[in-house]
C-alpha cells in the first residue's frame, strides 16, 4: 500500500457514493463524469488493497472493510473541514510592541512607520507612548517599553544605547505672513527685535542654539524666552511674532499646513542625530526588530530625498 498517493479527492469520492448510494448520482452531486467517480474509486481500492464497494444494478453496498474504511474517512473529512474553517475566520493572536516616542519623532518620522507596520503586519499592535526623556527611559529600564525613538538627549545612558538613523535640522520658524517671513534676505541682528523660544538651559538643544548664536557675537544680545512646552510656544509663536528655535520633527505637520513659515538659516551647529534608543540587558524582539527595520528603510529613503 502506498498512503502517499490517496488524496482528498479519493475521500471525496469515496463518501460521496457512499451518501447517494450510487455511482451516477454522486458524479452528479460532484459535477464531474461517472468514468471518472469509477476511477477514483479503482485507484483507492487499489492502494488500499481491499475492496471496498460491491456495485450492483440498485447502487452499491458496503464491503466490511468499506464499513470501517467510511467510518475513518467520514471523520478524516470532517477535521478538515474544521481545520479549513478555523484557518480562515481564526486571526493569529496580536503581538504588542511598545515603543516610546519623544517629541522630535513622534509625528515626522514614527506616524509613517506605524501606517506601514500596521498594513504589512496587522496581527501588530504598535503602541506609542510620548514624554520627555527621562520619563520614557524609566520605562524602557523596567520594560514597559520595547525601544525609544527620537533625539540623542545624551546624558544618563546607563543601560541603554543609542544607534543614530539620521540627522534632524533644527529650524528657525515664524507664523505665516511674519515681517520677517516677508524678507528675501535675512541676518542674525535681524532676529534682535524679536523673541527668540528656546529649550532651557542645560538641554543639548539649547547648546546647539546657543553656538550658533554666539557665531554672530554673543547670546546676550537676544531676548530669550525659554520653553518645553510646544503649546505654549505655539501659542506665542501666532501671537506675539516670537521666532521659535524648534526640531523640525515638532514642526512638521505645521509646516505642512502652512501654519508657520521657515527662515532662511542654516548651519551644522543646528543639527543632531536621530535614533534608536534600546535596552542593553535584552535582545530587540522580532517584532521590534521588524519595527527597526522599517525605521531605517525610512530614513534612508528620506535622505535620499534631500
Amino acid at each position: 500500500m502506498h498512503p502517499n498517493a490517496i488524496n482528498l479527492r479519493h475521500f471525496r469520492v469515496f463518501l460521496a457514493v457512499v451518501s447517494a448510494g450510487s455511482l451516477v448520482t454522486a458524479a452528479k452531486l460532484l459535477h464531474i463524469t461517472v468514468s471518472a467517480v469509477s476511477k477514483s474509486l479503482k485507484e483507492l481500492e487499489q492502494e488500499l488493497d481491499v475492496q471496498l464497494l460491491l456495485r450492483g444494478r440498485k447502487g452499491v453496498q458496503l464491503t466490511q472493510a468499506g464499513e470501517a474504511f467510511n467510518k475513518h474517512a467520514a471523520q478524516t473529512m470532517a477535521s478538515f473541514r474544521l481545520a479549513m474553517d478555523e484557518g480562515q475566520t481564526a486571526a493569529p493572536a496580536p503581538q504588542i510592541l511598545k515603543v516610546g516616542a519623544l517629541p522630535t519623532a513622534a509625528g515626522y518620522m514614527l506616524a509613517p512607520v506605524v501606517a506601514q507596520m500596521r498594513e504589512r503586519y496587522p496581527h501588530v499592535q504598535v503602541r506609542v507612548e510620548s514624554g520627555m526623556y527621562d520619563y520614557l527611559v524609566g520605562k524602557l529600564r523596567t520594560r514597559e517599553l520595547d525601544l525609544i525613538v527620537g533625539r540623542l538627549i545624551g546624558r544618563d545612558m546607563l543601560g541603554v544605547m543609542f544607534e543614530a538613523l539620521y540627522e534632524e535640522d533644527l529650524l528657525l520658524v515664524v507664523r505665516t505672513g511674519h515681517p520677517l517671513a516677508q524678507r528675501e534676505q535675512l541676518q542674525l541682528d535681524d532676529l534682535r527685535a524679536h523673541v527668540l523660544l528656546a529649550s532651557p538651559q542645560g538641554t543639548l538643544v539649547r547648546t546647539s542654539i546657543d553656538n550658533f548664536l554666539l557665531s554672530s557675537g554673543g547670546v546676550q544680545r537676544f531676548q530669550i524666552q525659554e520653553s518645553l512646552s510646544e503649546t505654549f510656544s505655539r501659542v506665542y509663536v501666532h501671537d506675539y511674532d516670537a521666532v521659535w528655535f524648534v526640531q523640525r520633527g515638532v514642526i512638521d505637520l505645521d509646516l505642512r499646513l502652512g501654519l508657520v513659515q521657515q527662515l532662511p538659516f542654516s548651519s551644522s551647529l543646528l543639527r543632531a542625530p536621530i535614533g534608536l534608543t534600546s535596552a542593553t540587558d535584552r535582545p530587540l524582539s522580532d517584532v521590534a526588530q521588524m519595527f527597526a527595520g522599517m525605521l531605517r528603510q525610512w530614513c534612508t529613503a528620506r535622505s535620499a530625498q534631500r
